[in-house]
């Protein structure tokens, strides 16, 4: 068995080193976890477990995990204070609709969670804890991605265009979104202006530090419903390339979070967390 496992180790080595990835490591940790999203310091990581339940911290200094939440569906759409001392999720009641959650904030220092009045769940996660900054996201009546400028209440359509739209991220300087339509990715200017532009298929879930990319993932199935396999992608929004960045048959990479040039990403068939060193060069 530790044979096994050593060549495992081996393989994946060779197999991002290639795609340039360097100092590929499981982090140490027991249990199911998934979506991660790292602070703005890089120091702290959000996760969730199977099926987006309960909301948990992650201290990369010495890898504890905190249970924050176990509500179901607190994990998807968490998002961090600019700060990184706080994040926000999504809670309700076991009797609730999703449509009633409440937007909780939790303070790392003082270990206490409250209530966020006057802010829709549905903000999250491109809210960050200031009453001046907009906000995406998706209009589910129409399935068109808004905007809404919470210090006048201005609110404007994004995607102009025919289509589906779903999981839209700001970039870092709020002056594009990245959007989802059907499997495709497109990049849009955040005052409604441009028709959109895709740049790849898959699922993007972070922008790089310099807007200059998206990584995310693509997934595979060979029956055309079980995840057969998936690897991580980087999406360059000026030129529309896409790069495949790891290529293993062993793990399921998914939803990588990004820092400077470090990632983490969750391997969806066991529900570990790998920490690598990312080379855009």
């Amino acid at each position: 068995m530790n044979k096994f496992i050593l060549f495992g180790s081996f393989l994946l080595s060779f197999s991002f080193y290639g795609q340039k990835i360097q100092d590929f490591e499981r982090i140490n940790i027991e249990g199911f976890y998934t979506n991660p999203l790292f602070s703005p310091t890089g120091e702290f990581v959000l996760l969730t477990g199977d099926h987006l339940k309960g909301v948990y911290l992650l201290d990369l200094k010495d890898n504890s995990v905190k249970q924050i939440s176990d509500t179901p569906g607190s994990g998807y759409a968490y998002s961090w204070d600019t700060s990184g001392g706080s994040f926000y999720f999504k809670e309700r009641s076991e009797k609730e609709y999703v449509s009633n959650s409440k937007v909780m904030n939790y303070n790392i220092q003082d270990h206490y969670s409250k209530v966020i009045e006057n802010v829709n769940h549905n903000f999250l996660p491109s809210y960050s804890g200031s009453r001046n900054e907009t906000v995406v996201y998706t209009n589910l009546a129409n399935l068109k991605i808004e905007a809404l400028d919470l210090s006048t209440s201005k609110t404007w359509t994004i995607t102009n265009d025919e289509g589906q739209f779903y999981s839209a991220i700001l970039s870092n300087d709020g002056k594009k979104v990245a959007v989802h339509n059907g499997p495709d990715i497109y990049i849009y200017d955040i005052d409604g202006s441009s028709k959109g532009k895709k740049i790849g298929t898959g699922i993007a879930t972070a922008w790089t530090e310099d807007d200059k990319n998206l990584i995310g993932f693509l997934d595979e199935s060979e029956d055309g419903h079980t995840v057969s396999n998936s690897e991580l992608y980087l999406f360059n929004v000026e030129n529309s390339r896409t790069k495949k960045i790891t290529n293993t048959e062993i793990i399921s990479e998914m939803f990588p979070t990004i820092h400077k040039d470090k990632v983490i990403f969750a391997d969806d068939k066991s529900g570990s967390l790998f920490i690598a060193t990312l080379k855009t060069n």
